[in-house]
């Protein structure tokens, strides 16, 4: 079977992960502010199962199954989530500007000391 293209619809990734061939997982798919979804390359309007010649798989599927993260624990990440809300409405009114926001780091150390529990599940 030499010459001819190949049909495969999926392929693995460097780390075994199943990476199915279409435009949800194209490195050259825009999806505008309409939720809208293009080819960058054909400048067309696509749907989530369309594959084309230049298909080339998006860089963060690449790195899908690397155990490198660790699970947090929910209340840490209510707790993110909600000090970054508080931070944006501080910006939004004019109180505070994006560079004065809380680092990721002072975050954990601040919910580590107010809580007294690591952010993470498993440590």
């Amino acid at each position: 079977m030499q010459g001819k293209k190949s049909r495969r619809k999926s392929m693995r990734n460097q780390h075994g992960v199943k990476i199915r061939k279409c435009c949800t997982s194209c490195q050259h798919r825009c999806i505008d502010y309409d939720g809208v979804r293009t080819c960058s390359l054909m400048q067309l309007v696509v749907g989530q199962r369309f594959r084309c010649p230049q298909w080339a798989v998006a860089d963060g599927l690449m790195n899908a199954g690397r155990s490198q993260g660790k699970v947090k624990r929910r209340e840490y990440l209510m707790f993110v989530f909600e000090t970054r809300m508080q931070e944006r409405e501080a910006i939004d009114e004019g109180l505070m500007v994006p560079e004065e926001m809380a680092t990721l780091d002072s975050l954990r150390e601040r919910f580590e000391r107010e809580t007294g529990l690591s952010p993470f599940v498993i440590h």
